[in-house]
């Protein structure tokens, strides 16, 4: 079945197994964020494509690493960049970062976002369409988690996920994905949603499986349908593990090695039976010419 033939409450339902699925292995809540609207966007740049314990890790050495907030706005985005850690993309990272800080200051000469909390859906969203390099779900999250709006923030990372399972079409960018997915998802359902499909697709584990192939496509292998039963096969089969083949060829080995062995064993032994033979043989031919000898002494 096509993702176009799907229906919303279709979608809904299948939404709804995949959070039970990924409950087992991530959990069933969202970490708690009580940020204010400027520590929001900011934990979403690092948020963006991660796990939420790096993002966590890297927003903390951020705020570490420089002396207060305008130190960052100041700064390089090499010298931003630098206290990201291990995230994807720190350069574009530090960018929106800088970014979002430059256009805060200009806006209000102090480090303080909580206006926008009092605009309405569509003035907030204005508002931040204006930051430079601001991506769509920046946009988004800063919109669900500080005004309590009900979007879907979805980024490159849960694109690649959904689009796996089935619900999107293939190449779909992120912010159609998140309008597309909106329409299948309750507001309170949508923060935890998210939460776990970022999870699963920027696991390690994982990040390499959801690479879809125009044979996937071909055979129906991107198949809605059977979206939680594909997902649990592949929890229980991550794609590294490849172990599982190489034992049938160590015991064809030791097989072999066994009935060589018999065969050096059986070789031995029959050795071992010719060397006794011949001993036998021996034997009585020596004690008869000692007889003889005897015999002619005597006449």
């Amino acid at each position: 079945m096509s993702t176009t033939k799907l229906k919303a409450s279709d979608r809904q339902a299948l939404f709804r197994k995949i959070v039970t699925v990924l409950k087992k292995k991530y959990g069933g809540s969202v970490p708690k964020d009580q940020r204010n609207v400027l520590e929001t966007m900011l934990f979403a740049c690092c948020l963006e494509d991660a796990r939420h314990e790096d993002a966590e890790a890297a927003y903390q050495n951020l705020l570490d690493s420089f002396h207060d907030l305008n130190e960052i706005r100041v700064s390089s985005i090499t010298e931003v960049e630098r206290s990201l850690g291990n995230l994807d993309d720190p350069a574009w990272r530090a960018l929106r970062i800088r970014d979002t800080l430059q256009y805060v200051f200009e806006k209000y000469y102090v480090f303080d976002f909580e206006p926008l909390r009092r605009k309405t859906m569509d003035a907030a969203v204005k508002q931040l369409s204006k930051i430079k390099c601001l991506s769509s779900f920046v946009q988004l999250y800063t919109l669900q988690n500080s005004l309590g709006a009900h979007v879907m923030p979805i980024d490159a990372t849960v694109c690649r996920v959904v689009a796996w399972l089935g619900l999107i079409p293939q190449d779909m960018p992120p912010d159609k994905a998140a309008e597309e997915v909106k329409s299948s998802v309750r507001k309170s359902d949508a923060p935890l949603l998210g939460y776990l499909l970022r999870e699963l697709g920027a696991d390690p584990n994982f990040k390499s499986a959801f690479k879809i192939t125009k044979a996937m496509l071909t055979d129906g292998e991107v198949d809605p349908t059977d979206a939680a039963e594909r997902l649990q096969d592949l929890l229980k089969n991550p794609p590294g593990r490849t172990k599982k083949v190489s034992k049938p060829q160590k015991k064809a080995t030791s097989a072999k090695s066994s009935t060589t062995d018999r065969k050096s064993k059986s070789s031995k032994l029959s050795g071992t039976k010719k060397k006794t033979v011949t001993k036998k043989v021996s034997r009585p031919k020596t004690t008869k010419k000692k007889t003889t000898r005897r015999l002619t002494k005597k006449k």
